[in-house]
């Protein structure tokens, strides 16, 4: 039961990071805005070391350079992909193969499930389309670049799960930690050089300067604490189980929109949220 909370407490969280990322990737280009966030979000976890604590253990320092080098890839290969969209099939694809790529490496490596706990996890897989599909009257299929770079987005985060899943049970938070120092560290010097190139358009009126501050530290703290609660999960769970529920984010950036935006929820979006619910409740009675 713990594991299904700490999962779905992950896919929430992650959500709200993205909400945030969107909002204030409005007033600034994305890369910018994660590469912020990412130095937020390190600032946070520094300050939780003393609560969870750090680990010099080789083995915690390294799974946590590969998940933040997977980290990096990842959302290069989602922006990409999101920009060339369409995003109502991007999106949810990159979700489903960041939650196969895991489950794929956790079955391999001893998950095992009874009967109904695989129609669980296959209801599960099945939720997460649809919460992350925005049905459109204008929805075109997407070109191969598109769907390659979508593909290696959902490798990418995959890759990040499975490397925070790999470090030692008592290291910590020296595997997020050094995710995020890895990560913000090269989306910052790629921003960087972006700025030399062609000057970032950072908003002069001080209202908008100031949304656009929240919006970041707001999503700079969300996605660390997402990475925390992943990583309390994994570690009271099978790395199948949390995989799949933390694809379910998309369930985070749209209970937002609808809350602060006034978004409609689609129909097939409730049905997926109402699918992952049901098959949620399954895995937590099994």
């Amino acid at each position: 039961m713990l594991t299904i909370l700490l999962g779905f407490s992950t896919a929430l969280v992650y959500g709200f990071a993205d909400f945030f990322g969107a909002v204030a990737s409005k007033r600034i280009r994305p890369v910018a805005v994660t590469a912020v966030a990412g130095a937020v979000g390190l600032v946070l976890l520094v300050a939780l070391i003393p609560v969870f604590g750090f680990s010099s253990d080789p083995e915690a320092i390294g799974w946590g350079v590969w998940s933040g080098l997977w980290s990096a890839v990842a959302l290069s290969c989602l922006y990409a992909s999101l920009a060339l969209g369409p995003i109502s099939i991007v999106s949810p694809l990159s979700a489903v193969v960041s939650a196969i790529v895991p489950a794929a490496v956790g079955i391999a490596t001893g998950d095992t499930f009874s009967a109904w706990g695989w129609l669980a996890l296959a209801l599960l897989l099945v939720a997460v389309v649809l919460v992350g599909f925005i049905p459109g009257e204008d929805v075109r299929m997407p070109t191969l670049p598109a769907l390659l770079l979508g593909i290696a987005a959902g490798v990418g985060i995959g890759g990040v799960l499975i490397c925070l899943n790999a470090a030692p049970a008592d290291s910590g938070l020296t595997p997020v930690v050094m995710l995020r120092a890895v990560s913000a560290g090269i989306l910052g010097l790629f921003l960087l050089f972006t700025i030399r190139k062609n000057r970032a358009d950072v908003p002069a009126e001080p209202g908008k300067l100031r949304n656009f501050w929240l919006a970041t530290i707001a999503a700079g703290a969300f996605d660390s604490s997402a990475n925390v609660f992943f990583l309390m999960a994994s570690r009271t769970g099978s790395l199948t189980v949390v995989s799949v529920l933390t694809a379910l984010y998309p369930l985070g950036t749209i209970i937002l929109a609808r809350v602060f935006l006034k978004e409609r929820i689609a129909r097939t979006q409730l049905a997926g949220v109402i699918l992952a619910l049901g098959a949620s409740a399954i895995l937590a009675v099994m």
